[in-house]
């Protein structure tokens, strides 16, 4: 069987050995992140063409 994928961010060692400052940072990060993505999820369905139901009659 083949190995699962290595995460595309890299996992620190030790959460526990950052500063408060450098967690706030990397949570800064994230959030700055994920709304990027979302905003680029909501572009992207608004763009792509949308399945219409056949009329009835």
């Amino acid at each position: 069987m083949s190995k699962p994928p290595a995460p595309a961010v890299p996992v620190a060692a030790s959460d526990e050995a950052k500063s408060r400052e450098e967690l706030l940072a990397e949570l800064k990060q994230l959030r700055m992140e994920n709304a990027y993505l979302k905003k680029l999820e909501a572009l992207t369905q608004e763009h792509a063409p949308k399945k219409r139901k056949p009329s009835r009659l």
